[in-house]
């Protein structure tokens, strides 16, 4: 079953804002008259390091198959068994991550990992895990193995 990826408006539109001021100010530095202290390569590096930024963070999605969790973010591609599963915590927080909005799921696994994600049907996401997961239980509006320790971010 696959589930979309939230994007936050707002959260987007200061992004891209910021890229296009990033990526304006070097040109304008160019067609301005005087003096340009600034390299031909530094406008292109901008520009460069904004195209490499969305190709690792798009496309977004997430599924949840037979054999585990599948999460794709940009050019990362990661399936995470069931069983490796330790919690998954609804969070809120405007820190810069690869998603595009503030409400997020921090997805943890025995191994340490951690991985964030923003679904656009959260709690049909995590109702789904949990018919897969039974040994996680619903605390606080989250799966979470019983008798561990929430996760801090």
């Amino acid at each position: 079953m696959r589930f979309e990826t939230k994007f936050d408006r707002w959260l987007v539109a200061v992004s891209v804002l910021g890229a296009v001021i990033a990526g304006v100010a070097p040109a304008l530095r160019f067609v301005a008259p005087g003096a340009h202290f600034a390299r031909p390569w530094v406008l292109f590096l901008t520009l460069a390091s904004c195209v490499v930024a969305l190709r690792f963070t798009l496309p977004q999605y997430y599924e949840v198959q037979e054999g585990g969790l599948f999460l794709r973010q940009g050019w990362r591609k990661t399936l995470i068994p069931y069983a490796s599963l330790v919690e998954l915590q609804p969070m809120s927080s405007t820190r810069s991550a690869s998603v595009f909005s503030i409400n997020r799921i921090l997805v943890a696994t025995g191994d340490g990992k951690r991985f964030v994600i923003a679904l656009v049907e959260e709690e049909r996401f995590l109702n789904e895990v949990s018919k897969r997961c039974p040994r996680l239980q619903r605390r606080n509006s989250g799966l979470r193995m019983p008798f561990t320790p929430m996760s801090t971010v």
